[in-house]
């Protein structure tokens, strides 16, 4: 493809997602429609798409100075100016001309603006917060009240792409730099996280799923953070764990490798599907302690309650933490789904609670930079739950992460983990158990 016909059709793909279609998913739906397109062509399309994704609210205010609405057109035409930084004239030179697979030529006003766009820079001190920082305005006050003076420059990170993480099998690979070395001779550049003993860090994004060290569950993919959340749930051998909303069991299978396959976690998700595609993962590190169980919306707690000596809560949530990868979920996130939301989140804390054994612990986790995600159901729950106290992460992390890098800091005893600190998708986790005496 020549580089006009990419630019076509990244604006075709802009034009064809359907209104609440994830954007990841349009991407891979027009791919394969264009299946000639070789490698570079994809990595092209992709990387301009995405970037008018990651720009999309700073764009749309430059188009909006000059009277321009953001269609899809008008957007990348943005995104080549202000972003690439190209001239004027190299951007006209890309539309129209011979090749019948470019988009229109500019017309004379197109042509002005991409003039006018010339010296420009996208970030401007005038623009609004929340324009500047690709983040909803509805969501800028929960978002402070988790982050405080942190909270510009951790949604500043959040507008970079994320990293992409592996995850070693402690069962099968108790080192990770005999998984480093194997893909480094593979030509493979990654180095360790700086947090995670059992975490990898690609230089470059790479696929990896159809290496054998893939497929003979040498290692996974999976972010830094959800990592190390997974780590300190302490779950240990021969404990009963319950992992509710396991999805495709990520966290298991790193507290069934911290249980070395003994003790039994039972991994509940209303979602089957998600559950089926956790299944192959688990054959492919050599688990056995797993026992996948699919439950209804409404699921009880009868024969669970009581039960279980760790209760680990990945609740759903709006997802904040993640929208590096998620670039588009930011904008579909209104009012009525974080009270949709939040309500889930306390209905899971109460079941959690009593799941719990005595002396156990109950593990909140959610991958959400929100205030209201975050410490304000763990203080819902605690203002009715006398018997329970909040542990400190970092004495946990004390006896759980080994390595030489200092733990981030808790507030109360909880953790914030944050792409701008830490280079990890966005988590808070809270650890409650049974008062001391």
């Amino acid at each position: 493809m020549t580089p006009a016909a990419r630019i076509a059709a990244v604006i075709e793909l802009l034009s064809d997602g359907p209104q609440n279609v994830p954007a990841g998913q349009v991407l891979r739906r027009g791919l394969q429609k264009r299946r000639y397109a070789g490698s570079g062509d994809r990595a092209a399309i992709s990387a301009l798409f995405w970037t008018v994704h990651r720009t999309l609210a700073r764009l749309g205010w430059h188009l909006q100075q000059h009277g321009y609405a953001p269609t899809p057109r008008a957007l990348v035409l943005a995104a080549l100016a202000l972003v690439d930084q190209l001239p004027a004239g190299d951007i006209a030179a890309l539309f129209g001309g011979d090749s019948k697979h470019a988009a229109e030529a500019l017309d004379e006003e197109e042509i002005a603006l991409v003039a006018a766009f010339e010296g420009q820079t996208l970030d401007i001190s005038s623009m609004p917060r929340d324009v500047l920082l690709e983040w909803p305005v509805g969501l800028l006050a929960d978002v402070d009240a988790a982050l405080g003076d942190a909270a510009d420059a951790e949604l500043a990170a959040m507008r970079r792409e994320a990293s992409t993480d592996l995850r070693i099998n402690p069962l099968k690979a108790k080192d990770r730099r005999v998984v480093r070395d194997k893909l480094a001779g593979r030509g493979i550049k990654c180095h360790p996280t700086p947090l995670s003993p059992l975490g990898i860090r690609l230089v470059r994004r790479t696929r990896t799923e159809d290496l054998a060290e893939f497929r003979s569950g040498l290692f996974d993919i999976q972010d830094e953070g959800s990592q190390l959340a997974a780590m300190l749930c302490d779950a240990q051998p021969g404990m009963q764990v319950a992992d509710i909303c396991a999805g495709a069991a990520g966290k298991s299978l790193v507290m069934a490798a911290m249980m070395q396959n003994r003790g039994r976690i039972v991994a509940l998700d209303t979602d089957a599907e998600r559950l089926e595609r956790g299944a192959a993962r688990i054959r492919r590190a050599g688990i056995h302690n797993i026992e996948r169980s699919a439950v209804a919306a409404d699921w009880g707690i009868k024969k669970y309650r009581g039960k279980f000596d760790r209760v680990v809560i990945d609740a759903p949530c709006s997802g904040s933490g993640t929208w590096r990868r998620q670039v588009d979920v930011r904008w579909r996130t209104d009012d009525e789904m974080l009270a949709r939301l939040h309500a889930q989140q306390a209905v899971l804390l109460d079941k959690g609670r009593a799941m719990l054994a005595a002396g156990g612990r109950l593990v909140y986790i959610t991958c959400s930079l929100l205030h209201s995600e975050g410490e304000a159901q763990i203080a819902r729950l605690m203002a009715d739950a006398p018997e329970l106290e909040i542990a400190d992460i970092a004495e946990i992390w004390a006896d759980v992460i080994a390595g030489d890098a200092p733990p981030p800091p808790t507030r109360d005893g909880m953790l914030r983990l944050l792409p701008g600190r830490d280079g990890t998708d966005g988590f808070f986790m809270a650890v409650l158990q049974s008062r001391r005496r």
